[in-house]
């Protein structure tokens, strides 16, 4: 009776060991059939037998489970499971190591075009609804999944730069650096990459990678009138008498390029007036409002330059003892003052809540005598300051 006996133990056991594996047949019939509760109910009690927690084509099926989960409509599914699609890739992972003979290689492989796919949509999806961490973790797992040998070293420059973009409205530079300049290197054809790129290294206060950048950028797309504003831009916040120099001879380009256009004309004038070229200043703005006579920085800066000459030449006449030539200077100031006038009433006329020009037209008016203008401008500065 004894052999009888064991031969039933062992008959028994492998129809729980079928049973169980049937499970796993079941929850990838209930996938196809679109019974995704039940596919789940069937594969859980797969992976918490003895007999197939480990069997490599558990963690297939579960990999198809949640993948499903993933990418269902049915709003009664898709809470099934947390994170589905991250879950899929790390069961689909966890099936090829321990699929030693590669028996799943094919089904694993026929999978995972359509979950990187996947990831690219969810990326979308987190990236506008503003969780770029979320956005950068699921173009990361996209490429990841294409460094696959199914997809025969392809790169997909366009979600690398999407990941590079996650990071950088998501403020994480360290990721964004690394994606742009990955992409960079396989030679994306953007310009705009090297705009963020310069952005993302400026935010980690790495001024010379970020100039660096821009150089790189201008050299590979010279007729480019944003990489060349950029690079103007960057000279004139750098300061200092050798950048301005050298933003000078960028703006000379960009006046080659567009000669028409004012803004050039205003940048120049600030970088003379950095290094100390007031005249040229002065003729750089006066040129800028021959382009746009509607151009507020320009109408402003020369105002207070023509009000600052005025300031210094009023010191200038209190030092004067004699009275004749302290009239004769005056009357110099006062002509200062008169040529400020009209280029910062132009500026209020364009924009009538800076506070700088009211505050200047306030002093312009009190200085020529004219105390109904100055009140008026009293008046609009209480205001202003009532709506804060």
């Amino acid at each position: 009776m004894k052999p009888i006996l064991v031969s039933l133990l062992l008959i028994a056991g492998i129809f729980v060991s079928y049973a169980q594996k049937g499970k796993v047949t079941s929850a990838l019939n209930y996938v196809t059939s679109g019974q995704l509760d039940k596919a789940k109910e069937a594969i859980e009690a797969a992976e918490q037998h003895e007999k197939t927690k480990d069997w490599e084509k558990m963690f297939y099926a579960k990999g198809k489970v949640l993948q499903a989960v993933g990418e269902t409509q049915n709003e009664e599914y898709q809470d099934l499971y947390e994170n589905p699609l991250t879950q899929a890739y790390q069961y689909y992972k966890e099936a090829t190591e321990r699929d030693e003979k590669g028996r799943l290689e094919k089904l694993i492989n026929l999978a995972l075009p359509m979950l990187a796919n996947d990831f690219i949509n969810l990326g979308v999806t987190k990236f506008q609804e503003g969780d770029y961490a979320g956005a950068l973790e699921a173009f990361e797992t996209n490429l990841e999944i294409g460094d696959q040998p199914i997809f025969d070293g392809g790169i997909d420059t366009t979600i690398m730069f999407n990941a590079g973009l996650a990071a950088y409205n998501g403020d994480l530079y360290d990721k964004s650096i690394e994606h742009f300049t990955a992409v960079k290197d396989l030679d994306y054809g953007d310009y705009t990459l090297y705009i963020l790129l310069k952005n993302s290294y400026i935010a980690k206060g790495d001024s010379a990678s970020g100039l660096q950048v821009l150089q790189e950028g201008f050299s590979k797309f010279p007729e480019n009138e944003s990489l060349l504003i950029e690079l103007i831009n960057f000279y004139i916040t750098k300061g200092g008498v050798d950048a301005a120099q050298e933003a000078l001879e960028y703006i000379e380009l960009a006046k080659e390029k567009d000669p028409d256009n004012a803004s050039f004309y205003h940048a120049e004038g600030i970088l003379y007036d950095k290094i100390g070229n007031i005249e040229e200043s002065i003729e750089s703005y006066e040129e800028a409002l021959r382009r746009n006579p509607d151009y507020f920085d320009s109408n402003y800066n020369l105002g207070a330059h023509h009000f600052n000459r005025g300031v210094n030449k009023v010191n200038e006449c209190n030092e004067i003892m004699d009275n004749a030539e302290y009239e004769k200077c005056k009357k110099e100031a006062d002509a200062m003052f008169e040529i400020a006038l009209p280029y910062m009433e132009k500026a209020y006329e364009i924009d009538s809540t800076d506070v700088s020009t009211i505050e200047t037209l306030k002093l312009l008016y009190y200085r020529m005598g004219n105390m109904e203008k100055h009140a008026e401008m009293d008046k609009k500065l209480e205001e202003l300051k009532e709506g804060l």
